[in-house]
């Protein structure tokens, strides 16, 4: 650590001045500062996360059709009375599409701050992050069709029957 501090043109500082000085008390989890403070803490990090799903809706069109289509599917689910297994394949598969839509966001911002000019790693490692959303997506939409496809054909075919 001091040749680093050495290195660096700083002064040299021993290992008593860089260690973090710990606690000197044992925190309970019964203590009410402490559960207030771990509850805001936790209460804040919703927030953030509510916030980067208010940017993903609001700047991503591709979210904001997925949002429709889930919109859709869960009218179709409801409609078709699936079962509780379907609803969760269901769930799943747009909760996968959502959260890697998320993903892709974010791995395109840090590209962008870390390269603003154009480099073809840059380009590389977008286009996989928008590869791993089709290819969640295309599956999502296996599975819609597995699942409601032949709901929605029995629904139409007593709709609509055959003379």
């Amino acid at each position: 650590m001091r040749h680093l501090q050495q290195h660096r043109g700083g002064a040299a500082e021993s290992d008593e001045q860089l260690a973090i000085e710990a606690p000197r008390h044992r925190v309970s989890r019964k203590d009410p500062d402490v559960r207030h403070t771990r509850s805001v803490s936790l209460l804040r990090s919703f927030g953030f996360a509510l916030e980067g799903v208010s940017y993903l809706i609001r700047t991503q069109r591709s979210a904001q059709i997925e949002v429709v289509i889930g919109i859709a599917v869960v009218v179709l689910a409801t409609w078709l009375g699936v079962t509780a297994l379907e609803w969760a394949v269901l769930v799943l598969a747009m909760a996968l599409v959502l959260s890697l839509e998320a993903l892709n966001t974010a791995i395109e911002l840090a590209v962008t701050i870390a390269s603003p000019q154009r480099h073809p790693l840059a380009k590389a490692a977008k286009d996989v992050a928008a590869a791993m959303v089709l290819i969640a997506a295309v599956a999502a939409a296996v599975v819609g069709v597995v699942v409601i496809g032949p709901r929605l054909l029995s629904a139409f075919a007593l709709a609509y029957p055959s003379r």
